[in-house]
């Protein structure tokens, strides 16, 4: 009877540290990784994620939604319309939203 006993406390130990490793996990997230809000379970996430933005005399690229673009690509049905050093400019069906890094965008 002690050895069962002992043997149920065990488990209920083990199964409560397993739950809160889920949740460290979802506290302790890496910072480099991309953000990708539907794996997060964000249910109001914003339609676009400005990641990374990099401005020089040769290039204008920025990361959006995690995948690299520039000016003239498309992203989930928008145009890249502009890219400065701090925000970038979409098109969709003739209307501009600007959206700034790791902010949600708005419209002008």
């Amino acid at each position: 009877m002690h050895k069962r006993i002992n043997k149920l406390v065990i488990l209920m130990l083990l199964l409560t540290g397993l739950s809160g490793l889920s949740l460290a996990d979802e506290l302790l997230r890496d910072p480099t990784r991309p953000y990708v809000p539907h794996a997060l379970g964000i249910s109001d996430a914003p339609r676009f994620a400005v990641n990374a933005i990099i401005v020089s005399s040769e290039r204008r690229v920025a990361i959006v939604n995690g995948r690299r673009v520039g000016v003239g690509s498309s992203v989930e049905g928008s145009t890249v319309v502009a890219i400065e050093k701090d925000h970038l400019i979409l098109e969709t069906d003739g209307e501009r939203i600007t959206v700034g890094l790791n902010e949600r965008p708005s419209r002008r």
